[in-house]
């Protein structure tokens, strides 16, 4: 199913049209299993915010805002589900708190380890470009709640 197949399902199911903002279509994680993981956390609403560099968002498109939503697809790139930005900031890596944090899967709540976790990934992907991986580095915290579908709703058979 494709992505405007998918929002047209979701609107049969009473997700409401939107009222102005973007839509944008990603994947979580780099690995299909990272993406797997951190979309059944959403889909459960374990995890209810997500983050990204400044940079990566500027080059697709910019900088998203509250009322924008956002399709996650899945390591197929197929999509999985609508969530809607309620609150996001621009912060430096190393002002991620346990504010920003609360919304992150349970296993990367802790400060500390989000921190461990994000300078990994990014610090790769900032190398891969030739930068490198620096604490005031600009990120980007998006929290979100799911739209569709919702974890109480029936299971396609």
């Amino acid at each position: 199913m494709n992505v405007e197949d998918f929002l047209e399902k979701a609107s049969g199911a009473g997700v409401p049209p939107m009222s102005g903002g973007r839509l944008v279509a990603r994947r979580l994680g780099s690995t299909h299993e990272m993406c797997d993981l951190l979309l059944s956390l959403v889909l459960s609403e374990q995890k209810t915010c997500t983050y990204s560099l400044v940079e990566l968002l500027e080059e697709e498109g910019g900088l998203l805002e509250p009322g924008d939503r956002i399709v996650f697809l899945d390591a197929d790139m197929h999509p999985r589900c609508v969530v809607e930005l309620d609150d996001c900031e621009q912060l430096a890596f190393d002002e991620v708190n346990e504010r920003h944090t609360a919304g992150e899967g349970p296993a990367a709540r802790d400060v500390k380890v989000w921190r461990k976790i994000h300078a990994a990934y990014w610090g790769k992907w900032l190398k891969s470009r030739g930068q490198e991986f620096h604490e005031q580095v600009p990120v980007m915290w998006q929290s979100f709640r799911l739209l569709y579908p919702r974890p109480d709703s029936p299971k396609e058979a």
